[in-house]
């Protein structure tokens, strides 16, 4: 009786491998080193970005700071104007009331020597009005022989009262000049206050012009800097995709 023997053949199954996945196995590291590229030039991109909205905000305030001390500035300079106006007015009309009250005193002094003079020579009567007319409340009598008091010693009486009425009226005046030099010294410092605010402000304003150059370059740079990396990365992503492209293509 005869054996039959089936013979048993195993069909291999075929492993489908497409040419895509074959080529970035083959290209790993090329591929891990392009994505971690990628990476870092989107967060440097970030970074800068962040670094470039900073340094624009700077320069919005620092520009900010540097008006409002131009405004500062302009505005001292109008008080101190103002005030320089003011005080000017004021000395010119000082300086004539002072120039009238000299005259005044010269004048006086003038007549007070001349009428000295003439009271030497008074007679009785004309002695005794005189006498009355300087000095209230008296009654210098006349007498066949002259006065109630001897002759010279009228005249030198009257002489020496003659010095009062001049004496108090530039006393007086003395006293206002010295007042009108008090007031003048008084806005002569109001005027250098208000030039010491001046020059603050105008410092202020020098300063402030600097931060506000100082920040506008920075916010300038940080852009020229965001512009250079979006152009470099448009061109690596451009380079990549050809390279990838091209690679692919030729069967690398």
């Amino acid at each position: 009786m005869a054996t039959t023997t089936t013979a048993t053949t195993t069909t291999p199954t075929a492993v489908t491998v497409t040419a895509t996945t074959s080529w970035i196995k083959q290209h790993e590291r090329m591929v891990i080193c392009a994505m971690f590229l990628a990476v870092t030039l989107f967060l440097g991109g970030k970074f800068l970005d962040r670094e470039a909205a900073k340094a624009q905000a700077n320069a919005t305030v620092a520009a900010q700071l540097a008006s409002d001390a131009k405004l500062a500035a302009q505005q001292a300079a109008q008080q101190a104007a103002q005030t320089q106006a003011q005080y000017q007015a004021m000395l010119d009309a000082l300086q004539k009331q002072n120039a009238a009250l000299a005259q005044a005193v010269t004048q006086r002094n003038v007549v007070l020597v001349q009428q000295q003079a003439v009271d030497k020579t008074l007679s009785p009567t004309q002695l005794t009005q005189r006498w009355a007319a300087l000095v209230p409340n008296t009654q210098p009598t006349v007498t066949p022989t002259g006065v109630t008091v001897t002759t010279a010693d009228a005249q030198l009486t009257v002489a020496q009262l003659e010095n009062v009425p001049v004496l108090t009226q530039n006393l007086k005046d003395q006293t206002a000049i010295s007042a009108n030099l008090s007031q003048e010294l008084v806005e002569a410092g109001k005027v250098n206050s208000a030039l010491g605010n001046q020059i603050s402000a105008l410092n202020l304003q020098i300063t402030d012009d600097d931060k506000a150059c100082k920040a506008e370059v920075a916010s300038v740079k940080a852009d020229a800097r965001k512009g250079k990396v979006k152009w470099f990365k448009i061109g690596y992503v451009a380079g990549l995709v050809s390279g990838l492209w091209l690679g692919h293509a030729a069967g690398l």
